[in-house]
C-alpha cells in the first residue's frame, strides 16, 4: 500500500529500504559453488556426505553436459563430502565450505583430477604434499632396502632398516601432532579418522583425540571419533567386557558373561578373512593346550552367510563356542566393541575383566598362561 504526503513519502521510503535489505540479505547468503570440467563423461555427478550411521546424504547433483557441470548450495558448517559419478568411476574428496571450487578431470583417468578451492581444502593438500608424500616416498625406499637385506639373510641389515622405519614413524607422529595442535578444524579430525583402525588397535585414539581443539571435536567427524573413543574406553585393559547375547549355528542364545571359565578368549573373525583363517591354527593350539586348565573361547563371526560360516568352522576344526547374528560388519557385538578390523582378539579373566587386546601368535599364549597362573 502506497502512502501520500510527506509522512507517506517517509513511510514509503522506509518500506523500500526494508525490502531492499531483505533482498540483499538473500542475495549475499554464504554459498558454495563447484564448477567442473569432466572430459569423456556424460551423465550425473553427485555431491554426497555421510554421518555417524554411515547413511549418505545427497547435498547436490548436476548433469554433465558437453563435459561441464555446476553445483551450488550452502552448508551451516564445513563438512567432508565427495563428488561422485553415477558408477563411482570418479571419487573426489571435498572439504566443503561456503566458497568457490574448481574440478578438472577425465573419466578415463579418474585419479588424475585437479581439485582446488577453499582454505580447508588447501590446508589438507599442504599436509599431504609436505608430510604424507615425503614420508611415503622414504617408506618405499626403506621397504626395498628391507627386502634386499632379508633376501641376503642380512640380520644386521634387517635390524638397521627396522630402526630407520621406527624413526620415520616418529617423524610422522611429531609432524601430525604439530598439525593437530595448530589447526582447530575438521581437517585435523579427518587425519585421525583416516587412521582410526590403526589407532584403535594400538589404543592410541584417546592420545590423538586429546590434541584436537573444540571446533575439531564438535565437527561431525569429531563426533564420530567420540563415538569410537567411548567404545575404546569400554574395551580398554582393566574394563569389564560389555556383555552381549548371540545365537550359535544351532540357534541357541549364548551370553558372554554366562560362559564360566578361568580365562576367556573373545575372538572376532569371519570365514572370508584370510588373516583370521591363518591365525585359527594358533588359536586352536592354545585352546587344545589350555582348555582343560580353564580356558574357553567365544568366537563372534562377522559373516552374513550361515553356510560359509559353518563350513569354515568345520574346515578349521574349531571345537569351541561360536556365535553370530549374520549381519556382517553390522554385527551387534562388533559394533559394541568398536571392531574395525578382523581378526580382533580380547582375553578376559574369570570376572570378565579385559586383560589383553589385539593379541596374536605367541603373545596370545603368553597372556593366557599369565591369566591361568
Amino acid at each position: 500500500m502506497l502512502h501520500t504526503g510527506k509522512e507517506g513519502d517517509k513511510m514509503n521510503m522506509k518500506w523500500l529500504l526494508v525490502i531492499l535489505g531483505v533482498s540483499c540479505a538473500c542475495h549475499t547468503a554464504p554459498r558454495y559453488e563447484i564448477k567442473g570440467k569432466l572430459a569423456n563423461y556424460s551423465g550425473k555427478v553427485f555431491l554426497l556426505t555421510s554421518g555417524l550411521e554411515k547413511k549418505c546424504d545427497t547435498l547436490a547433483s548436476a548433469e554433465v553436459k558437453k563435459g561441464v557441470f555446476e553445483m551450488r548450495g550452502s552448508v551451516r558448517e564445513p563438512v567432508v563430502a565427495w563428488i561422485l559419478t553415477e558408477k563411482g568411476d570418479l571419487k573426489v574428496p571435498v572439504f566443503l565450505e561456503n566458497t568457490s571450487f574448481s574440478l578438472e578431470g577425465d573419466i578415463n583417468q579418474p585419479k588424475n583430477y585437479v581439485f582446488t578451492g577453499g582454505r580447508l581444502q588447501d590446508l589438507r593438500e599442504q599436509f599431504r604434499k609436505e608430510v604424507e608424500d615425503s614420508i611415503r616416498a622414504r617408506e618405499v625406499a626403506l621397504q626395498k632396502e628391507y627386502r634386499e637385506a632379508a633376501a641376503e639373510d642380512n640380520l644386521f641389515g634387517v635390524m638397521h632398516v627396522r630402526a630407520k622405519m621406527a624413526d620415520l614413524d616418529s617423524v610422522y607422529e611429531r609432524k601430525e601432532n604439530a598439525f593437530l595442535r595448530e589447526n582447530n578444524n575438521i581437517v585435523s579430525a579427518s587425519l585421525i579418522r583416516g587412521r582410526l583402525n590403526e589407532l584403535l588397535q594400538r589404543k592410541k585414539l584417546r592420545e590423538k583425540f586429546g590434541l584436537l581443539g573444540d571446533t575439531a571435536r564438535n565437527s561431525f567427524i569429531g563426533k564420530e571419533l567420540t563415538y569410537y573413543l567411548e567404545r575404546e574406553q569400554s574395551t580398554a585393559i582393566g574394563a569389564i567386557a560389555p556383555d552381549f547375547t548371540m545365537n550359535t549355528p544351532e540357534g541357541k542364545p549364548v551370553s558372554l558373561h554366562a560362559v564360566k571359565a578361568k580365562v576367556k578368549i573373545l575372538d572376532f573373525w569371519a570365514s572370508w578373512c584370510g588373516p583370521c583363517r591363518a591365525e585359527n591354527p594358533n588359536v586352536k593350539r592354545v585352546y587344545d593346550k589350555y582348555h582343560a586348565d580353564g580356558l574357553e573361547i567365544i568366537s563372534v563371526s562377522l559373516d552374513s552367510k550361515k553356510e560359509r560360516w559353518v563350513k569354515a568352522i568345520e574346515q578349521d576344526s574349531l571345537p569351541w563356542i561360536h556365535v553370530s547374528d549374520l549381519l556382517g560388519w553390522e554385527n551387534a557385538a562388533a559394533k559394541l566393541y568398536g571392531v574395525r578390523g578382523v581378526p580382533f582378539v580380547l582375553v578376559l579373566d574369570k570376572d570378565n575383566r579385559i586383560i589383553g587386546t589385539g593379541l596374536r601368535g605367541d603373545e596370545l599364549e603368553k597372556c593366557v598362561i599369565e591369566a591361568l597362573r
